[in-house]
């Protein structure tokens, strides 16, 4: 069995999109020749603590570091307890202060706010190498300060390196909606270059992605996609709840960015309950709405049928997605969003829910679900004829193991196999 050693910020108990990847791997390494061991933060500023992922890390050599933390003075200025990465988009109603903080965090943090880490991680990173006689070092981001750990890393101890973009880095939407000065453009442009040039081998989630990245660096040769996926222990046991023949429930699991505001699909809800409420639709948003989204549900009379709920942790996640009638996803209206296949279409799918997509119509996700018998698409400000869709036959199901995080880790594996010195 090899040693790779997993550096990643996000860890359980965080919760959040940004940990199911990382930790999907290190779960199935093991059954390819790889024995993970992880490098992660001990007091991390995370988006959500999720302690039903903790069963998977239990096995796992974790090693935990502290770090200082720059994203908790963004917290601090901001005046905010919690901060949903959505919150980092410009909202209508925001304070002076919440201004400055953000104008701090993208002119004078760079790559991103964990770079407090840096330092701590890469002392530890050394140490683990030597000791623990590591064949293999994987990055994953964001946030990008992982891949400078990596590169550190890779040139201090000559050891193979795999780097895992789940987002982009310079072209991420963030910086077209939070413009920055060009110093700080440049230079945080020059930190990525050197990291797609040291690393032995660079993955990324889709398509679009790469070929983003492609068009600034000549990766072709040493690239490949892995995408997000979803777990089949997951769903084991699982079954579906009929709560009301009087409603049907549409959901959306994750944060609603100001980006994502499904104007089509609201009105169209709003249409569809005024002729018939004796069978209404009720829309479940589960978890962070953007300020911007909620004044226009509440502008436009819709507060009767969107309900906000909290953050739930995975587990329910995956109940919430099983039991609804529908379940929608939101491409966020932004430059250079073909590439951006959210992780939880993948859950989505696996839990056997019709899936309505809403947002750009050449996108990746949508080839995808095409490729997989999927049918409704829809532009963001596109009417949907609920009668046409709620009676509809079900989805014949096609294989989807290839997107399953077994055969996702075993493709990672035969990478690290490839190019493992």
């Amino acid at each position: 069995m090899k040693n790779v050693l997993i550096i990643s910020y996000y860890w359980p108990p965080s919760g959040g999109p940004g940990v199911q990847r990382v930790l999907k791997f290190c779960k199935y390494l093991s059954s390819f020749g790889w024995n993970p061991i992880v490098l992660t933060v001990e007091n991390g500023e995370y988006p959500a603590i999720d302690n039903s992922l903790l069963k998977d890390s239990i096995n796992i050599e974790c090693i935990k570091v502290k770090g200082f933390s720059l994203f908790g003075i963004f917290k601090q200025l901001s005046g905010k307890k919690e901060l949903p990465s959505h919150q980092l988009s410009p909202s209508r109603n925001e304070t002076i202060i919440t201004k400055v903080a953000r104008w701090v965090r993208y002119n004078l943090i760079i790559p991103d706010g964990r770079i407090g880490w840096y330092w701590s991680a890469v002392t530890a990173g050394k140490k683990i190498i030597q000791k623990k006689n590591i064949e293999m070092i994987f990055t994953s981001g964001p946030p990008q300060t992982v891949h400078l750990v990596g590169k550190s890393l890779a040139e201090k101890t000559n050891t193979s390196w795999v780097s895992d973009f789940r987002d982009p880095w310079t072209d991420r939407f963030y910086y077209y909606e939070n413009p920055r000065n060009r110093i700080i453009s440049f230079f945080d442009k020059y930190l990525e270059k050197s990291v797609l040039r040291k690393c032995d081998y660079l993955i990324t989630v889709s398509d679009g992605f790469l070929s983003l990245l492609n068009q600034h660096y000549d990766v072709k040769n040493k690239s490949e996609i892995i995408y997000n996926g979803y777990d089949p222990e997951d769903f084991k046991k699982q079954n579906k709840i009929n709560f009301s023949a009087n409603k049907i429930i549409i959901s959306h699991l994750g944060s609603l960015s100001k980006s994502q505001n499904p104007i089509g699909l609201f009105q169209s809800i709003k249409a569809y309950n005024e002729q018939k409420p004796e069978k209404s639709i009720i829309v479940n948003c589960i978890g962070s709405v953007h300020g911007d989204v909620d004044e226009y549900v509440r502008k436009n009379g819709l507060n009767d049928y969107i309900v906000k709920k909290p953050y739930v942790d995975h587990d329910q996640a995956i109940k919430e997605m099983i039991n609804s009638d529908f379940l929608f996803l939101v491409i966020p209206d932004l430059v250079n969003n073909q590439g951006i296949i959210p992780g939880k279409l993948f859950e989505y799918i696996a839990s056997k829910t019709k899936i309505i997509l809403i947002g750009n119509r050449r996108s990746d996700a949508e080839k995808l679900m095409i490729d997989l018998g999927y049918k409704y698409f829809y532009d963001i400000y596109d009417n949907i004829e609920f009668d046409d869709i709620l009676f509809d036959e079900p989805l014949k199901r096609v294989n989807t193991e290839v997107y399953s995080r077994v055969e996702q880790t075993k493709q990672l594996s035969k990478i690290f196999d490839k190019i493992a010195i």
